[in-house]
């Protein structure tokens, strides 16, 4: 989700947020070939997808901890951690089952500037410490920057201990483009103005595997709209439906999903940018939003969103 955007002060994000945690209603997911039944102690679901040799397992934290995901990719030899949580127990419980795989992290890469996906940062450099954390330049320069108000004045604010005590930034700059991580073949884009400022995609082309993060939603959630770039992430968007080929999309929030996801990303942020043009207010919009998508879940993440987007005046 977006914490920061252009358009909105620092003292607009806390109340929205302060909001956010009152109201949302956050279900858990459900997926199949769920791992960990026999250890009730995790709280945490972990979803693995297995293809072409290589495993992902898609952690998705419980309900308190927002259904963020942390992506652990198994190469031959590696693991390569792809965004570390919101709350310091699920982060944790991501660190205990990479440890449990028996292979070395060989780095943690961050997908974008929000504090859901990278303040558990500070747990698991605790347990892997050697392994660098890359981001994009962009990413970065926002945690740098913002971090640490964000995670004093909104996150510790509202959870207290749960969460890290400090910031821990990316030190490495992710670049753009093909690369082979432990076997692994990888094709790292960038795309701005979309649900975040600066988002990392990435594809595995052998796995026919697309890491969408924030940019896709699933077609059974609301999705965050919490600046206006409709437009734009729809253009956003459609150049991921271009790429061929990608049958297992990995999102930000949630559990794994299918190349449909895209088409209901488009669907719904066409017509989130429609009511946005045509309502007034704040509550205009979230009347408009739920009636036109009344089966999606998380209707907290469209209060938020409509309380994000009027906390500037429209143009």
């Amino acid at each position: 989700m977006k914490f920061i955007s252009k358009h909105a002060s620092l003292g607009a994000i806390v109340r929205v947020f302060s909001l956010l945690l009152a109201t949302m209603c956050i279900l858990m997911p459900a997926g199949t070939r769920a791992q960990g039944s026999s250890a009730p102690e995790r709280k945490g679901t972990v979803i693995v997808t297995d293809r072409s040799g290589v495993r992902i397992h898609t952690y998705i934290a419980p309900a308190d901890g927002w259904l963020v995901n942390t992506q652990i990719v198994e190469g031959a030899t590696k693991l390569i951690i792809f965004d570390a949580q919101l709350l310091n127990p699920y982060a944790e419980e991501v660190a205990a089952y990479a440890t449990s795989l028996g292979k070395p992290v060989d780095r943690i890469i961050i997908s974008h500037g929000h504090p859901d996906h990278w303040a558990g940062l500070e747990v698991l450099m605790r347990h892997f410490p050697d392994a660098p954390v890359y981001s994009l330049a962009g990413a970065a320069a926002f945690i740098n920057e913002k971090g640490e108000y964000l995670l004093t004045n909104i996150v510790r604010k509202n959870y207290g201990d749960l969460a890290a005590s400090r910031v821990v930034a990316p030190t490495k700059v992710l670049t753009p483009g093909k690369t082979t991580i432990d076997g692994v073949e990888f094709d790292f884009r960038e795309f701005l103005d979309a649900e975040s400022d600066h988002q990392l995609v990435a594809l595995m082309p052998k796995q026919r595997v697309l890491l969408a993060f924030d940019i896709v939603f699933s077609p059974n959630d609301f999705a965050f709209t919490v600046a206006p770039f409709f437009d734009h992430w729809v253009r956003v968007l459609q150049s991921l439906k271009d790429i061929k080929g990608y049958d297992r999309i990995i999102i930000g929030h949630d559990a794994p999903t299918d190349a449909k996801a895209i088409d209901a990303t488009i669907k719904y942020v066409q017509t989130a940018g429609r009511i946005y043009a045509a309502s007034a207010d704040a509550n205009t919009y979230v009347q408009g939003i739920k009636a036109a998508f009344p089966d999606r879940q998380q209707p907290g993440w469209v209060e938020f969103s409509s309380t994000l987007l009027y906390s500037v005046p429209k143009k």
